[in-house]
């Protein structure tokens, strides 16, 4: 129920969700009580993180010491309750946990490399599952293999049963960021063909007749039964009534799919083609100074974070010392020299 609420918070709920938070609002006093406090929690979170120096991101123990505080806090006030006669917990348990506590303050930093999603799944039991959106809806899906999908609005998404399947079928449109996996393609069956990947990032918007891809890293094969086009990244195409049409160059990912507006995401990418990504998208310039640094990579996933926010998650992940000032990032590792 936590992730509802503060999913609820920020407006990303169906209709049908609203109706059923607001509900249980409305029948006790206490659970609005608890409602605030998880947005105070939320706040708290934000406003810490606008604290943090860019070139200093708070460190796992610093997340989890402020989480077991705030559990402290919250069992507190249930004693307070219970001395006043009060139910110790409401039917949302908000605070369940140190761990909840945790995970709540990780989502407010806006660091989602982690935290599991709506719609996700243990690796090696992954079940039948089917995600839909509305208008104007998205959901996150991660797949137990570690592949991550944003379903767009008005789609449709299925998983099969299997251990790590990695074959789904997809009405409408979806932004899939597929872990790599040589011996066992990734396949996506839609109305109008279907697409094979080893190991990308791309849009992908299925119509019962047209099948249409953009691009964004690695190739995607689109084909039929009897006919295939190879799509490399920064590469669009599509298929028309069974046929594939021609390879164009790819327009902005935001423009191929503006509901994907403040989205970023990164599946085992180099370094370096994730940071020409922050740079384009944040007209920003990131000077890497230690060729060490290249050969690592990212796994991890934003939502409408600032640059600073972004380069500072990047840099603790990958073990740098950055500085971050006027759009202008400078990367070192943390056993170079300010100096040289």
């Amino acid at each position: 129920m936590d992730e509802l609420l503060l999913r609820y918070m920020r407006g990303q709920t169906t209709d049908e969700e609203n109706r059923s938070v607001e509900a249980s609002l409305g029948e006790s006093p206490d659970a609005s009580r608890e409602m605030n406090d998880l947005g105070l929690l939320v706040e708290a979170g934000r406003a810490a993180d606008l604290e943090v120096a860019p070139g200093a991101p708070p460190t796992t123990e610093f997340v989890v010491r402020r989480a077991e505080a705030r559990r402290a806090a919250s069992i507190r006030r249930a004693n307070d309750r219970r001395a006043r006669g009060r139910p110790a917990r409401s039917r949302f348990g908000l605070f369940a946990g140190w761990a909840t506590a945790a995970a709540a303050v990780v989502v407010a930093l806006g660091i989602h490399a982690s935290n599991r999603p709506e719609g996700t799944t243990e690796p090696g039991a992954l079940a039948a599952q089917e995600f839909i959106t509305g208008p104007g809806e998205t959901a996150m899906v991660r797949l137990g293999d570690g592949s991550v999908i944003r379903l767009g609005p008005a789609s449709r998404l299925s998983t099969p049963t299997g251990e790590l399947a990695r074959t789904v079928t997809l009405e409408g449109e979806a932004f899939f960021s597929i872990a790599t996996d040589p011996a066992q393609p990734f396949r996506i069956t839609t109305a109008a063909g279907t697409a094979r990947v080893l190991g990308t990032r791309f849009h992908l918007a299925a119509q019962p007749d047209e099948l249409r891809v953009v691009v964004v890293e690695g190739t995607v094969a689109l084909g039929t039964a009897t006919e295939e086009v190879q799509v490399g990244a920064g590469q669009s195409a599509s298929l028309v009534e069974g046929r594939p049409g021609p390879v164009h160059a790819a327009p902005p990912i935001e423009e191929a799919a503006s509901w994907l507006e403040g989205f970023l995401i990164f599946q085992d990418t180099p370094l370096d083609l994730a940071i020409r990504e922050v740079e384009r998208r944040y007209g920003a310039e990131v000077a890497v100074e230690d060729p060490v640094l290249l050969e690592r990579t990212l796994t991890m996933w934003f939502t409408s974070r600032s640059l600073d926010e972004i380069m500072t998650v990047i840099c603790n992940v990958i073990d740098a010392r950055c500085s971050i000032a006027d759009g202008r990032v400078r990367m070192l590792s943390r056993n170079t020299d300010e100096g040289r």
